[in-house]
């Protein structure tokens, strides 16, 4: 808000003679220009001179709309009305202006008799905030019908994508891509699909080129500094985020990254003071919940950390961290048995990591219970049905192109065994390349290097990591040349050698 009243300053000093006219056009050029925020303050000083003036008041409005302020455009659309209910474009824009203000049934009464694909667009989305998601698809369809447009297309795959069809939402958004490429609506989705795919590398690319095309864009912002959080990058998610709370301090989706950004750095008096004055509004089972209660747990206010867990247990029984932060809470609180009946549904399956069962033992012994041993003596020897799983998942995550969900899986591979695999250690580093953290993809093809410096495929990744990173580039055309002679008939290696081959050194 601050940085907003100083913008609106700068205008006013730097062009005070300016004529409402020379005020539209410098607001039609930041509009096309995505600068949303100085074009609603070049149209408020040309309406201050000149109100009511119909062309600068629709410009206002599809302004407001673009800020995602409601409340703004439906004072601008209701100047431009009149007397008269809105019609044609001008009631999508009142239809688009009440759903920004949650009024759904307002949004469907403005398009009334209205037949466009921006009618139904407005009237599926609606739909889905009355919760009626069956309607929301009769008029997705009729609008596809009728020709669709790429906003349509974008919010029917972000529909499908939360309702777990991805080659349908994929399919959705590369004809919203046909369309429009660079429109807001067609790069979040595509942000939000390749996140989903687990290609975390591309889908930081999109959010930047959004947040570069729409540097207001709170969705964009929000979006890149997630994907720098997955990705380990906290000081830059820091700094997408602290710009993001300029436009938007009290927004959920920054209250999360700035708590989990704190979490991630165990600054739990951090991760209180941001959630603190805003614990009262939150739902019981929002994620922000499990940050605040560990970080309450963290700083030894079990009770409270309790309250914190107990609601998010009862609700997604299946939410193994919160059953894990539940049963440390009530073992801290001296409650063995109860955190013994919390963590139990965990510690019997198969494949429970060794925290957990590590955390079971210690609770057992606690409450005297004999099975204390059994647990404890799993936690020290991996599960073969958890390793198999996760090997699993983390090569099927590859196969896939699915960086993150493979480097998920090899981590906790690593977490649960003496750290020593050949293949887990290289292909960990290869799925960190492909997620362009080039550091810790040096370190760990490094470490497999050194266990195994004769195998292809370890000289392969060791090598192509480098010429990728731009460092050490001479090493990294050694240890390709090398691989290749190991396995000359290796084309993923000739292809990786001829490519450093052109590379500068």
């Amino acid at each position: 808000m601050k940085k907003l009243i100083l913008l609106a300053a700068l205008l006013a000093l730097a062009s005070c003679a300016d004529s409402p006219e020379d005020r539209l056009t410098k607001a039609q050029e930041a509009f096309a220009a995505n600068d949303y925020p100085a074009a609603r303050i070049h149209l408020a000083a040309a309406l201050a001179k000149k109100p009511g003036d119909q062309a600068m008041l629709a410009l206002q409005a599809r302004t407001l709309l673009a800020l995602g302020d409601g409340e703004g455009a439906r004072v601008a659309i209701e100047q431009l009305a009149g007397s008269k209910a809105p019609t044609g474009e001008l009631a999508e824009m009142a239809g688009e202006a009440a759903l920004l203000r949650a009024k759904p049934d307002l949004a469907v009464a403005a398009l009334a008799g209205l037949d466009s694909v921006e009618a139904e667009r407005i009237r599926a989305l609606a739909a889905i905030q009355q919760e009626d998601n069956r309607t929301a698809i009769i008029h997705f369809e009729r609008g596809l019908a009728e020709g669709g447009n790429a906003r349509l297309l974008a919010d029917y795959a972000r529909f499908k994508l939360i309702a777990g069809d991805v080659a349908g939402a994929t399919e959705l958004a590369a004809k919203a891509a046909s369309i429009a490429p660079h429109s807001i609506d067609t790069l979040l989705i595509a942000g939000q699909l390749a996140v989903r795919r687990g290609d975390l590398k591309s889908a930081l690319d999109l959010y930047e080129d959004a947040a570069r095309r729409y540097p207001s864009s709170l969705a964009a912002l929000i979006g890149k500094a997630a994907v720098l959080g997955d990705l380990g990058r906290r000081d830059e998610m820091k700094a997408v985020l602290d710009r993001a709370a300029a436009f938007a301090p009290r927004a959920g989706g920054i209250l999360f990254l700035r708590a989990k950004a704190a979490a991630q750095g165990k600054d739990w008096a951090g991760v209180r003071a941001i959630v603190q004055p805003v614990e009262t509004g939150l739902d019981q089972i929002d994620p922000v919940r499990l940050i605040y209660g560990e970080a309450l747990l963290r700083l030894g206010q079990v009770e409270l950390a309790t309250a914190q867990f107990e609601p998010i247990v009862r609700s997604v029984p299946g939410n193994r961290d919160a059953r894990r932060l539940l049963g440390e809470a009530r073992l801290a609180s001296g409650d063995a048995k109860g955190a013994m009946e919390v963590l139990r549904p965990v510690a019997d399956l198969p494949f429970a990591v060794k925290d957990e069962l590590a955390l079971m033992a210690k609770a057992a012994r606690a409450a005297g219970d004999p099975a204390a041993a059994r647990y404890e003596a799993r936690s020290r020897q991996p599960e073969p049905q958890a390793l198999g799983r996760d090997l699993a998942t983390g090569d099927a995550a590859m196969k896939a192109g699915n960086w993150a969900g493979a480097s998920a899986a090899y981590q906790r591979l690593l977490d649960n065994t003496d750290g020593t695999s050949v293949v887990v250690l290289n292909n960990m580093a290869y799925a960190q390349a492909m997620l362009g953290n080039f550091n810790r993809a040096r370190t760990l093809a490094d470490r497999a290097l050194k266990l195994a410096p004769d195998n292809a495929s370890v000289l392969d990744t060791a090598g192509w990591v480098r010429i990728k990173s731009g460092q050490d580039v001479e090493n990294g055309k050694r240890l390709l040349r090398k691989g290749a002679q190991q396995a000359p008939g290796n084309m993923t290696i000739r292809a990786h050698l001829a490519e450093a081959e052109r590379a500068k050194p």
